[in-house]
């Protein structure tokens, strides 16, 4: 079942969803990152959980630190992509940059890596200081 949740493309199949990491995401993220995130989290689960009658086994902090990740390590392959401008170093980030088109966060069982975003929950605050902030004329 494919939805628009705050914008953003989310395909959802039993024990996963499947986020299209495209404008639309990295627009949601422009605006306070944080808690932009939390709500596109929020609508996930509530959707999940509508559509199968059962909850979504995923730790919230889990699914954003996620998200998170793949939206930006694809722009810093972008942006090293520019900066570089070589064959070489295109065709090194170029299947990173296809893992993170989509973002496939799985329960545990169903995703050999949600591990290690698991292993990175409890530092979501931290993490959400690190995130890039887009500066908006008043």
């Amino acid at each position: 079942m494919i939805l628009f949740l705050s914008g953003v493309e989310v395909r959802l199949e039993p024990h996963a969803v499947h986020i299209t990491n495209d404008a639309a995401l990295q627009r949601l993220l422009n605006r306070q990152a944080e808690p932009a995130t939390e709500k596109l989290v929020q609508e996930i689960i509530s959707a999940y959980q509508q559509h199968y009658r059962q909850p979504f086994a995923i730790n919230p902090d889990s699914l954003a630190v996620e998200i998170w990740g793949h939206v930006y390590v694809e722009q810093f392959a972008e942006y090293m992509e520019r900066l570089i401008q070589s064959k070489l170093i295109e065709k090194i980030l170029s299947p990173v940059k296809g893992i993170c088109s989509v973002i496939d966060c799985g329960e545990s069982g169903h995703d050999q890596n949600r591990w290690f975003w698991d292993l990175l929950a409890p530092f979501k605050s931290t993490i959400a200081g690190w995130l890039p902030v887009k500066q908006y004329p008043l």
